[in-house]
């Protein structure tokens, strides 16, 4: 008896631009499901052919090719042909005479009608332009545990970090390392509540467990908004490298008692409180509501749990209104005076 096999060899082909001048051939798929964007930094291995063969650029031995995404250092086509790749994929891309734009890596494009791109996506850096001026940068150094950003602390939680502070200056001097100064203990605090600078916490949110991230934060995000350190000059522009070592979400008031609930409840007011108290309008804002939100999903067993309800929840609007105001949203607070 005989018997025969066939091999089925499923081939990708993705169409990147809608006139069919630009496509990816998948030749290995790769890892995970994050793709390169502007600003990433990317590391490829990549060569160039003629249709008929003829090797025009390669790029495959010593350092893979390094540049950053959408700053127009690779031609535009085999660009977006990058941004569609994982980790470890390999793939030839075709491009057409229309997306063979000049760049460092083929500084002089002659009259190719097309040109075929072998590329191996090594390793790319994610970078986040926090506030999209360039000012606040956030640079990924080493990968975290899980899914981004499903994994990461955007909600209010209790965060665990090591971090150095130095200064952007030309001594460019360490003024705070938890490791040394903290005895060698992390820092913990629970964000949401001003704790630390904002562009320290905006970046930490944005991260993965077990993530590195280097940092460079404009003094108004910085310290020239919150208590600044007697080494740091006013004005100083920082640059923090921050170790996300883990982080423990809020209490979750299901299956607790009136009593439990009502006792958070004026915790987190309290905190609302304190952020009000020092300016930070929006942070107690986001406090108050948070709790308010949260009501919607507790109910009183009797007239006596349902009168403190009420007149927590007529506290946090008032609280509510007095941020509105105090934030110069007049019609807001009448709103909310008037729930």
């Amino acid at each position: 008896m005989f018997m025969s096999c066939i091999f089925v060899i499923l081939m990708i082909i993705l169409v990147v631009t809608d006139d069919l001048e630009v496509v990816k051939k998948v030749v290995r798929e790769g890892q995970g499901w994050e793709s390169p964007r502007e600003p990433y930094e990317v590391k490829a291995w990549i060569s160039a052919k003629t249709i008929t063969g003829k090797l025009i650029m390669s790029h495959t031995e010593g350092e893979p090719y390094f540049f950053t995404f959408g700053k127009s250092e690779v031609p535009k086509g085999l660009e977006m042909a990058i941004g569609t790749m994982v980790r470890e994929e390999k793939a030839v891309i075709y491009v057409t005479r229309q997306y063979l734009t000049e760049s460092p890596l083929m500084p002089v494009i002659e009259d190719y009608d097309e040109v075929h791109f072998a590329v191996e996506l090594v390793h790319f850096i994610q970078v986040r332009d926090m506030l999209g001026d360039g000012r606040l940068i956030k640079r990924r150094i080493r990968d975290g545990k899980g899914d981004f950003p499903m994994d990461c602390p955007l909600h209010d939680s209790l965060l665990h970090v090591h971090y150095k502070g130095t200064v952007l200056n030309e001594e460019k001097k360490v003024f705070y390392d938890t490791r040394v100064d903290n005895d060698g203990q992390p820092l913990e605090f629970c964000s949401g509540e001003g704790l630390v600078p904002e562009g320290f916490e905006m970046s930490v949110r944005l991260m993965l467990p077990g993530e590195i991230a280097l940092v460079t934060c404009p003094p108004d995000y910085a310290y020239d908004k919150f208590p600044r350190p007697l080494n740091v000059p006013e004005g100083a522009h920082i640059q923090w490298e921050i170790e996300l070592l883990g982080f423990e979400m809020p209490k979750d008031w299901t299956g607790l008692d009136f009593k439990s609930i009502m006792d958070d409840a004026e915790n987190i007011r309290n905190t609302g409180n304190r952020l009000f108290k020092e300016g930070k309008y929006e942070l107690a804002k986001a406090k108050y509501e948070k709790v308010l939100r949260e009501f919607n999903h507790v109910n009183p067993q009797d007239d006596e749990e349902g009168k403190v309800f009420v007149d927590t929840r007529n506290l946090l609007h008032l609280n509510v209104a007095a941020c509105h105001l105090k934030l110069g949203e007049c019609k807001k607070c009448i709103e909310t005076c008037n729930k």
